[in-house]
C-alpha cells in the first residue's frame, strides 16, 4: 500500500475559498479536497494518452454544467435535443482531437486517417442535428431554431451540387 507523504501548502485567500466551496464525492475536509483535485489533475495528464480515458475526463468537466442545463429544464418545462446532442457527442469529438492527434515522426497517412476520423465525427454530428430540422418545430428550446439556421447552409450544399456537377462534367466532357 502507498505511503502517504504530509504535505503543508500555503494558499491565497481566493484559493481558500475556492476550496471551501469544492465538492468532490466523498471528499470534505481540506486535504481530502486536494487529494480530489490531485486525483484529476492525475487523470487529466494520464487519460489524455487514450481516447477512452480523455472523453471520461471531458464528460466529467462537462457534466456540473450538463446537470445544472438540466435541473433548468425541469424547472422550466422545456428541454433541448440540440443541446443534450452537444454535450453527447463532443467528449468523443475532443477525446479524438487529443488521444488521437498523430506523434511527431508520423506520415501522411496517419494525418489522413485522423482528418478521416474527425470528419466521420463531425459530418455524423451535423446529420444528427439536421435530422432535428425534418419536422415543422424542433425540439429546442425555440422550437424555430433549426428551420431558421438551416437556409444558409442549403445554400452552401446548393452551390457544392453546382460545382460537383460542374466537375463531372469536365471530367467526363
Amino acid at each position: 500500500m502507498p505511503r502517504n507523504v504530509p504535505l503543508s501548502v500555503r494558499v491565497s485567500d481566493d484559493d481558500a475559498a475556492f476550496l471551501a466551496k469544492f465538492e468532490a464525492p466523498g471528499a470534505n475536509t481540506p486535504s481530502e479536497k486536494l487529494r480530489a483535485i490531485l486525483s484529476a489533475a492525475r487523470q487529466r495528464q494520464e487519460g489524455a494518452r487514450d481516447f477512452n480515458g480523455y472523453a471520461r475526463v471531458v464528460e466529467d468537466m462537462l457534466r456540473p454544467a450538463h446537470q445544472r442545463v438540466r435541473t433548468v429544464q425541469r424547472e422550466v418545462g422545456i428541454r433541448s435535443h440540440f443541446v443534450s446532442k452537444l454535450y453527447e457527442r463532443m467528449p468523443e469529438l475532443l477525446a479524438e482531437l487529443v488521444a488521437s492527434a498523430p506523434e511527431p515522426g508520423q506520415d501522411a497517412e496517419a494525418l489522413e486517417k485522423f482528418e478521416s476520423t474527425l470528419a466521420d465525427q463531425m459530418f455524423a454530428l451535423i446529420e444528427e442535428i439536421l435530422d432535428m430540422g425534418l419536422t415543422s418545430r424542433s425540439r429546442t428550446y425555440d422550437p424555430d431554431l433549426i428551420r431558421e439556421k438551416l437556409p444558409p447552409l442549403l445554400e452552401i450544399l446548393d452551390l457544392l451540387k453546382i460545382s460537383q456537377d460542374q466537375q463531372k462534367e469536365k471530367d467526363h466532357g
